[in-house]
């Protein structure tokens, strides 16, 4: 079993999956925040993906149907399609446009789906939605993040010293996020176990798992 940070964007998580993706490895779980494009999905909610389609572009990536439906089990939230986007979708003029496609947003789940097509393996978008459709984020990240997809403090700053009006905004999102990724990361421990015991027999060494599944 093996975890891998890739970095925010599809092409780092493309990469990121195909680097570490082997034949021992039975099947591929893409994790992380997401933007709710729906009312009913709230800051903490636990999504699983039946299918992934990159935004803008007609092919969709089937998500393992058992995958899928363990996760579903375990009480994460079915949702038809995740939009894979090229950008961080922030405004709520764009979160409405694509409500009608889907349900939620992410930026990498795609290119983890496309590489462990290409791979053979089975994979499946468990996410967890850290901003909801009725607020904006407060800042562009896409200004402040590097090629690898990683935000830099500097340019974080930067911005919050041209626009101070967003930090209590920023404020909220950080801890919504931290919120976020805590229930995500109990929801990964039990269904990774669960997932263990059916394919393997046995339990993975549980010391560490839950922080490492919050990354």
């Amino acid at each position: 079993m093996d975890f891998v940070v890739s970095g925010m964007g599809l092409e780092n998580a493309q990469n990121a999956t195909m680097a570490v993706l082997t034949a021992s490895h039975d099947f591929c779980i893409a994790s992380g925040f997401a933007g709710a494009l729906r009312a009913q999905h709230n800051p903490g909610t636990v999504m699983v993906a039946e299918a992934v389609q990159l935004l803008g572009k007609s092919k969709t990536l089937a998500c393992g149907r058992g995958l899928m439906l363990n996760a579903w089990r375990e009480n994460a939230v079915r949702a038809k399609l995740l939009l894979t986007s090229d950008h961080i979708v922030r405004t709520l003029e764009e979160k409405a446009q694509l409500a009608p496609f889907a349900e939620f947003v992410d930026m990498e789940s795609f290119g983890v789906m496309s590489a462990a097509q290409e791979c053979g393996r089975p994979a499946v978008a468990i996410r967890v939605i850290s901003d909801g459709c009725e607020r904006e984020l407060p800042i562009d990240l896409d200004l402040t993040m590097n090629e690898r997809g990683k935000v830099i403090l500097h340019g974080v700053l930067v911005y919050l010293k041209r626009h101070p009006l967003s930090i209590p905004a920023l404020y909220r999102l950080g801890r919504d996020s931290r919120s976020a990724a805590a229930v995500l990361a109990n929801f990964l421990e039990r269904y990774i176990k669960k997932l263990s015991l059916f394919t393997h027999g046995w339990f993975p060494e549980g010391e560490g798992l839950e922080e490492v599944a919050a990354r």
